[in-house]
C-alpha cells in the first residue's frame, strides 16, 4: 500500500492510497467466496453458484462496491497510523480509480486538531469578574429545600382537596403507585390540584391522555428554623444560617473564578486564529439535535434558535481546540500517571469515598478519561490566568438621581435591537449545597469545553421520615 500525505486546510490532510493489483485481486476472491456462501440461488448449494450468475443476479455493482468498502475498511486505519493521524471526524473517501485487474486507488480526507500559533500571553488584559455576596432570598430558597427535605409527611382527610406541596400517591395505568409532590412548575401537578383522594383523573400531557387514580393525599409538616438546625446537627438556629451563607459565598466564589477562567479563554481565542474543522462542527450539532429531538425538545427550536445553537457549538468547539493545542505545545501541563493517580486520591478524600471505589466509579461509567481531560483543562485554565493581565472590575456606574418630572414621564419603547439582544428568559441561579450531609456526589461529566458546573444542591424530597398518625 502507497500513502501521499497533503496538508488542503489548517485542519484538513487529503491522503492518497493506493492498493496493490494482487491485494486487490485477493479480495475480489474474498468476497466472492463470502457472497456465494450466503447467496440462495435455484439449484445450485451455497458457495457453488458460478461467478457470472451471481453478477447477474446482484449485479456486478454491487460486488464491486463490497470489495471497495472491504480494501477500504482494511486501509484507512493502517495509512492514518502511517501518517501519525488522529482524526477528529470521521474521515470522507472518495474512489479515484478501481477496475478489476488493475490497482485500486482512493483519497482521504481526515480532519486533524489545526496547529494554533498563540499570541504573547502577557500582552492580553482582561477584566475580572466582579465578586458576589449572597442574598437573603438565596438563604431563604435554601432553607425552603432543606425545611421540604426533612418534612413529615401526614395523611389528609379524604374530604381535603389536593394542594400544591402535598405529597400525591398515584396509581399509573399499568398499576404501579408513585408519589408525587405538587409543584408550580408540574404541569401533572396542576391537573391534580383541587382533586381529593379516591377519585380518578384525567391527564393530559404531551399529546397524551391517560387515567391516574388518586391513592391517597399526604401534607407537609415543616420544620422550623429552630428544629432543623438540631436536626441538621449545628449549635442553634444561628450557627445554620452561618453556614449556610459561607456555603453559598463558596459557591459564588467558584463560579466567579470559572466565569473568569472562561474569559481569559476567551481572550486568547479572540487574539488569535482558532479554527474549527467545519465537518466536526457539523457532526455535533447534528448529535445534539437529534438528542434534542429524541426528548422531544426541537420542535421548541425555530430557526434563529438553531443559529443561536450553532454559534454556541461553534464556541465550544474553539474552547476545546484551544484547550487541546495549548496542551500539545506544553507538554508539562499534561498529567503524568502518577499525578492522575495522587490527584483521584485527593477528590476521593474531598468527596469522602474509598480511592478505589472511586476510580472504579467513573472507569464504570467511562468517564475516567473525560474526567482526567477536564482536570488537565483546568491546569490550562489556571496557566494562563497567571501569564495574562488581570484587572480588577470596574465599579458598576451609579443611576441618575431622577427628577418628578422625569419620573413622571412614560418610558420610551424598547428597541428592536434590544429586545433582540436580550437573552430569552432569567437565568436559572444553580442551587448551592445545603448544609446538610449529602449522599457522596458522582463526578461532573465534561461537556465540551464548557466551565465545570457547581454541586448541586441534594434534591428536595418530602419522603424522608416516617409517618405520624394523624
Amino acid at each position: 500500500m502507497q500513502v501521499q500525505s497533503k496538508k488542503t486546510s489548517p485542519s484538513t490532510y487529503t491522503l492518497t492510497i493506493e492498493i496493490s493489483e494482487q491485494a486487490v485481486s485477493q479480495k475480489i476472491e474474498e468476497v466472492f467466496r463470502r457472497v456465494s456462501q450466503e447467496a440462495v440461488v435455484s439449484g445450485f448449494r451455497r458457495g457453488k453458484v458460478p461467478r457470472r450468475l451471481l453478477e447477474l443476479q446482484l449485479g456486478k455493482d454491487f460486488l464491486d462496491q463490497e470489495v471497495q468498502s472491504a480494501l477500504m475498511e482494511e486501509a484507512v486505519p493502517q495509512a492514518l497510523e502511517q501518517e501519525s493521524l488522529r482524526p477528529l471526524s470521521h474521515p470522507e473517501t472518495r474512489v479515484v480509480s478501481y477496475e478489476a485487474g488493475k490497482a485500486f486507488s482512493f483519497e482521504l480526507d481526515v480532519e486533524v486538531l489545526p496547529e494554533v500559533q498563540f499570541p504573547d500571553l502577557s500582552q492580553i488584559t482582561v477584566e475580572s469578574e466582579p465578586d458576589a455576596a449572597p442574598t437573603d432570598g438565596d438563604v431563604e430558597r435554601i432553607l425552603e429545600d432543606l425545611k421540604v427535605q426533612h418534612a413529615t409527611l401526614l395523611p389528609k382527610d379524604k374530604e381535603q382537596p389536593a394542594m400544591l406541596q402535598d405529597v400525591a400517591v398515584v396509581q399509573l395505568p399499568h398499576g404501579q403507585q408513585r408519589e408525587i409532590m405538587l409543584t408550580p412548575e408540574s404541569e401533572l401537578s396542576k391537573q391534580l390540584v383541587g382533586h381529593r383522594a379516591g377519585e380518578t383523573v384525567q391527564v393530559k400531557l404531551e399529546n397524551q391522555e391517560f387515567s391516574l387514580s388518586l391513592k391517597a393525599l399526604k401534607r407537609m409538616e415543616k420544620p422550623d428554623l429552630g428544629e432543623l438546625a438540631s436536626v441538621l446537627g449545628k449549635d442553634g438556629q444561628e450557627a445554620l444560617l452561618v453556614e449556610i451563607r459561607s456555603q453559598l459565598q463558596e459557591r459564588l466564589d467558584h463560579e466567579r473564578a470559572q466565569r473568569t477562567r472562561y474569559k481569559v479563554l476567551d481572550a486568547v481565542i479572540a487574539a488569535t486564529q482558532v479554527p474549527v474543522p467545519p465537518r466536526l462542527k457539523e457532526e455535533v450539532i447534528h448529535h445534539e439535535l437529534d438528542q434534542l429531538e429524541r426528548s422531544g425538545r426541537v420542535g421548541a427550536l425555530d430557526e434563529a434558535d438553531r443559529a443561536s445553537y450553532a454559534e454556541g457549538a461553534e464556541q465550544r468547539l474553539q474552547r476545546e481546540v484551544a484547550l487541546e493545542s495549548f496542551k500539545r505545545q506544553h507538554i508539562e501541563l499534561k498529567l503524568t500517571d502518577e499525578a492522575f493517580e495522587s490527584l483521584l486520591e485527593a477528590e476521593a478524600k474531598a468527596r469522602s469515598l474509598n480511592p478505589v471505589k472511586f476510580k472504579a466509579l467513573l472507569e464504570r461509567e467511562k468517564s475516567l478519561h473525560r474526567f482526567r481531560g477536564q482536570k488537565e483543562d483546568e491546569r490550562v485554565l489556571d496557566y494562563l490566568m497567571s501569564h495574562v493581565q488581570l484587572t480588577q472590575p470596574k465599579p458598576a456606574a451609579k443611576a441618575p438621581i431622577e427628577t418628578k418630572a422625569q419620573a413622571d414621564e412614560p418610558a420610551a419603547d424598547q428597541s428592536a435591537a434590544d429586545k433582540s439582544a436580550r437573552p430569552k428568559g432569567g437565568a436559572k441561579k444553580a442551587a448551592p449545597k445545603a448544609a446538610a450531609k449529602a449522599a457522596p456526589k458522582k463526578p461532573a461529566a465534561k461537556e465540551g469545553a464548557k466551565p465545570a458546573k457547581a454541586k448541586a444542591a441534594p434534591k428536595a424530597k418530602a419522603t424522608g421520615k416516617k409517618e405520624k398518625s394523624s
